[in-house]
């Protein structure tokens, strides 16, 4: 289902007679920043794409006030922000199928506007999703857990304005449109950025998922000290990062040449910040990566701070016996993880409405 049609759908079920929405959220891969520079006056910009496996799902409804069980602060924390759209009513949230948190799949953007958008349904609301993100604070860096959840694809998004030098006078209302440091999502109060590119994948692109249990990727406070550490990068590796991308990634989405597209997600691997990310990983991301040269991925990668990394291949058949032996790679190695396919989502959410009598 397109935005478009789920904006309809909710247009058509506003007022009473709606009890209950379901919605369904794609997990995404974040494939790197581009600019942690910032001399150009502008940072972040990110590439990404949105999968079918693994989703999360959430059911919310409407319910009285002495009916509200108390819910986990992370929920409590998102329907708080939401109270800003001016709520009539008192919410239910379910949390039906959850990703998994700090591995680099998106957990908590998909969680946020999930519920931000079943809240918006329920209040009969027309709000993009763009404004749910800004609400809910996501969006901060990267844009393509917000780009994601709209329309699914290929994501290209623009990154954000950047001044490090704000006068005192004009700081709060310079910080609410502007980054003046370098910030992760979760500690940036600036909208999502804009959507330069996005774009469907073909059905017969399969990304190889495999995600270990060793320690998760950096978030919170360590995620931030990370930022403020080791930014700028080089304006050296932006330049090549923006080489790649657009001469290189851009046009293989469109001429639909995986190969180019895939080994240009393993060149990434080794510039700028992505670079940065996965030295500060688990060895076994590193072993992985030669794992799947050995076994002839056609890419590979580690998705935001990891650990999941990724391998591009073509054909449902070829992704089956790639995870097969990637279980067993990591059996050898004695470490648990957990490990599937998918290829992209092109639609984004689903959302679905339930009517009462």
């Amino acid at each position: 289902m397109t935005q478009e049609e789920q904006e309809e759908s909710g247009a058509e079920t506003r007022g009473d007679s709606v009890v209950k929405v379901r919605v369904k959220a794609p997990s995404r891969l974040h494939f790197s920043l581009i600019d942690l520079n910032g001399s150009l006056g502008r940072v972040d910009g990110g590439i990404g794409v949105a999968l079918n496996e693994p989703y999360s799902e959430i059911e919310i409804e409407s319910v009285g006030e002495e009916q509200v069980p108390p819910p986990s602060p992370e929920v409590a924390q998102i329907l708080e922000r939401l109270k800003k759209l001016g709520l009539k009513r008192n919410y239910s949230v379910r949390i039906l199928r959850r990703l998994p948190s700090h591995v680099g799949l998106g957990s908590k953007t998909q969680l946020a506007l999930s519920i931000a958008r079943g809240v918006a349904v329920l209040e009969g609301l027309e709000v993009s999703t763009r404004e749910l993100a800004r609400i809910v604070r996501r969006g901060g860096t990267s844009g393509i857990g917000v780009a994601a959840f709209e329309k699914g694809g290929f994501i290209l998004d623009g990154g954000h304005p950047f001044r490090r030098s704000v006068r005192k006078d004009e700081e709060s209302e310079v910080c609410e449109s502007v980054k003046t440091s370098f910030l992760p999502s979760s500690a940036s109060k600036v909208p999502p950025p804009p959507v330069l590119f996005q774009h469907p994948l073909p059905e017969d692109w399969f990304f190889v998922l495999a995600t270990p249990e060793v320690r998760s990727g950096a978030h919170g406070t360590e995620e931030v000290e990370i930022f403020q550490k080791y930014c700028p990068i080089r304006g050296e590796d932006v330049a090549e990062i923006c080489r790649i991308i657009l001469m290189r990634i851009l046009p293989a989405v469109l001429e639909r040449d995986i190969e180019t597209f895939a080994s240009s997600l393993t060149m990434l691997q080794h510039l700028g910040f992505k670079r940065l990310e996965v030295a500060l990983q688990h060895k076994i991301v590193r072993e992985l990566f030669a794992f799947y040269e050995k076994h002839e991925a056609l890419g590979y990668g580690m998705s935001s701070f990891g650990p999941t990394t990724f391998a591009v291949v073509q054909g449902r058949s070829e992704a089956e016996k790639l995870a097969e032996v990637v279980r067993g790679f990591l059996e050898e190695k004695g470490i648990r993880g957990a490990v599937c396919f998918s290829n992209a989502n092109n639609l984004g959410a689903e959302v679905q409405v339930q009517k009462g009598h």
